[in-house]
């Protein structure tokens, strides 16, 4: 049986894909492949990908009743994932995510981010009938803030911020070399590449989203004889993969990068110099968030995972004599 949902004023405004990733808690290509098989359908037509809900709109979804099953099975288990809580109010919370932590779909895994949302749900001191929703993603390996939606109004509400462009992310990554240009922005396209490929994403000349990201060079070390630096990024558009494949665009991949980074460099930081686990990811981090929301403005920062701060204790730094703005 066909599943019907009809478009409230709170749902109107986003993409049918950005909406049904949240509602179906699925994954980019599972849900281009249900769309694909013509399983999804908006007013009865091809879902078209620059087009924008609107207040009763229906899409229809044949889903699977063996998907269905397993995923509402999935939905009622919770799991506290220790996770820091690093701001909270009556319409969203920010999060210091765990690398190693899914984001989006794959409820599957142990590590789903949707088992802790249902923690935190459960463990409220308010209790409230609507579920929380992450308002954006971040990769699997990478950790920092993420912003969670306490309800369909606020989810509404942040995703047009994130929309507008009145979200500031910044991130910081180490990234193989010295950088010549101490501060710069980079403007690509990118596109994502066929499924099965090693890398989910590559530069585009001419086809693809156009992206842009702007980067400032932190701190410069040297470990094993090679040179590292320690840069921040502000993001002003989002991607999958975006700092990952503008920073291997620079020929400065980031370490620990197993899809675009170099791998003798990768082997180099999984063991410190006394044989210990050290890095077993890429060294990519959400340091800070900031919007406004309601009349305030919000600036959200999140300290270096433990595994980070370690690495970072391992390399030498060096003396630079470029001036930090």
């Amino acid at each position: 049986m066909p599943q019907d949902i009809i478009i409230d004023k709170s749902q109107a405004g986003q993409s049918p894909r950005t909406f049904l990733k949240k509602k179906l808690d699925l994954s980019f290509f599972t849900l281009q492949k249900l769309i694909k098989e013509k399983r999804i359908a908006l007013n009865g037509k091809k879902i078209n990908s620059e087009i924008l809900l609107k207040e009763g709109d229906c899409l229809r979804i044949f889903v699977p009743v063996s998907f269905r099953e397993k995923k509402e099975e999935k939905e009622q288990e919770a799991k506290d994932l220790k996770m820091k809580t690093l701001f909270e109010n009556e319409d969203f919370l920010a999060l210091n995510k765990n690398s190693g932590v899914v984001v989006q779909g794959a409820q599957d895994n142990e590590e789903s981010l949707s088992y802790h949302l249902a923690f935190l749900k459960q463990t409220a001191k308010q209790k409230m009938q609507e579920r929380y929703f992450h308002v954006h993603r971040l990769d699997k390996e990478t950790s920092g803030v993420l912003i969670i939606a306490k309800n369909s109004i606020a989810l509404r509400e942040l995703n047009a911020l994130f929309r507008e462009g009145e979200v500031v992310k910044k991130y910081v990554c180490l990234c193989v070399g010295r950088f010549e240009k101490k501060e710069g922005t980079i403007e690509l396209r990118l596109e994502r590449t066929e499924e099965g490929s090693r890398q989910k994403v590559r530069v585009s000349q001419q086809h693809g989203k156009k992206t842009r990201s702007a980067y400032k060079v932190l701190k410069e070390y040297e470990y094993e004889h090679e040179n590292f630096s320690l840069v921040e990024v502000r993001l002003f558009s989002g991607f999958t993969h975006q700092i990952r494949v503008h920073m291997a665009h620079l020929r400065h991949p980031i370490v620990g990068d197993s899809m675009y980074g170099k791998h003798f460099i990768n082997e180099q930081f999984k063991k410190d110099d006394k044989g210990r686990e050290l890095l077993t990811r890429q060294f990519l981090h959400a340091k800070s968030i900031s919007f406004p929301y309601k009349g305030k403005e919000y600036t959200i920062e999140a300290d270096l995972s433990e595994d980070l701060k370690k690495t970072l204790n391992q390399v030498k730094e060096k003396k630079t004599s470029f001036t930090k703005r």
